[in-house]
C-alpha cells in the first residue's frame, strides 16, 4: 500500500482520523502536511508518503490482526489464477507474482488487478524491463528539476545509475543517495 496526494478511500480516512485532520477520505495538502509532521516527530523519512513503514508505525499490528484478510476477496494465488494471466502477461512476470504478492500484501483480487495494471503501464505492457535514465543535463532539468537545481545536472548527465541513486534516494524504501 502506498498513500499519497490524490489517494482516496477508507485507508486515507483511517489515516486522517489517526492524524486528527478532516477525514474526508481524500489525501490532499492538509493530510500530506500532517503526515510529514508526524514522520518528522517519529524519526522517519519525511516524504509525505504513507507506505509500509509509516503505516506500520501509525497502526502497529497486534498478534491476532496479523492474519491475511478473511473476506471473500482474498486471493489464493494458485495455478488456476496464474494460468488465466498467461495470454496477456509474460511467463517471467507470472513466475514472480506469488513472491511479490506475499511481500507487498497483494491479497485481494482488486489489489492484484491494480498491481498488474501498474506493472503493465510502467513497462509498456511488459515490453520494457529497465527504466531508461540516460538523460542529458537539459533532460534532467526538464524532467527532474527539483532533484537537480542550478547546474548540478551537468555532473549527473548520461550516468543512469547515478541519476537513479539521486532521484530515488530516501523514497519508496530506498536508502540515501550513497547506498546501493
Amino acid at each position: 500500500m502506498l498513500l499519497k496526494v490524490g489517494s482516496r478511500g477508507e485507508e486515507v480516512e483511517k489515516l486522517q482520523q489517526k492524524l486528527g485532520v478532516d477525514s474526508d477520505g481524500i489525501f490532499g495538502p492538509q493530510t500530506e502536511a500532517a503526515v510529514k509532521s508526524w514522520q518528522a516527530a517519529n524519526n522517519l523519512a519525511v516524504d509525505g508518503l504513507v507506505g509500509k513503514q509509516t503505516w506500520g508505525k501509525l497502526f502497529p499490528v497486534v498478534a491476532d490482526e496479523q492474519a491475511a484478510p478473511t473476506n471473500a476477496e482474498t486471493v489464493a494465488l494458485d495455478t488456476r489464477l496464474l494460468d488465466k494471466l498467461k495470454p496477456s502477461v509474460p511467463t517471467a512476470v507470472i513466475e514472480q507474482i506469488s513472491s511479490c504478492a506475499e511481500k507487498f500484501e497483494i491479497n485481494t483480487n482488486l489489489r492484484l488487478a491494480h498491481f498488474l495494471a501498474q506493472c503493465a503501464y510502467e513497462s509498456a505492457d511488459f515490453k520494457v524491463t529497465e527504466e531508461n535514465l540516460n538523460y542529458s543535463a537539459v533532460g534532467l532539468q526538464k524532467v527532474f528539476n527539483k532533484y537537480f537545481p542550478g547546474d548540478l545536472a551537468g555532473s549527473y548527465a548520461r550516468q543512469p545509475e547515478k541519476i537513479a541513486s539521486r532521484v530515488y534516494a530516501n523514497r519508496m524504501g530506498n536508502g540515501d543517495e550513497a547506498s546501493k
